[in-house]
């Protein structure tokens, strides 16, 4: 189980959505132990002039920046968590750009026996 939901600021493009998706698919794949079946990205994109960092929206500053919350299964340690960030951030900024210094990963460990999902295991 792993799901991934990133605010980016800037507007809504599916190209964009399309490759963050599948950055974040191949490293929930190679340093989180998730599957492909089972990972689930939510994309929301925010005007700069609507994102406010240290009282300047990012239209000022011209800048970039996301806030991305990651749930997982209780089972991923902080190794892979800290490395999934790390890449994370390096694979963002090469993509997106001009990203302003204050982005944000949160991940969310779940006990596996309080998350389900909507068709059998196998």
């Amino acid at each position: 189980m792993a799901i991934f939901t990133i605010k980016l600021s800037g507007n809504k493009s599916y190209s964009m959505t399309e490759c963050l998706s599948e950055i974040i698919l191949e490293m929930n794949i190679k340093y989180l132990r998730g599957r492909k079946d089972f990972t689930v990205v939510l994309v929301e994109y925010l005007a700069p002039d609507l994102w406010v960092v240290g009282g300047i929206p990012l239209s000022e500053q011209e800048k970039n920046c996301f806030v991305m919350h990651v749930s997982v299964s209780d089972s991923v340690s902080n190794e892979e968590k800290k490395i999934f960030i790390t890449e994370t951030f390096k694979a963002f900024n090469l993509i997106v750009g001009d990203l302003h210094e204050d982005c944000y990963i949160n991940i969310n460990q779940v006990d596996h026996n309080s998350f389900s999902y909507n068709r059998s295991f196998s």
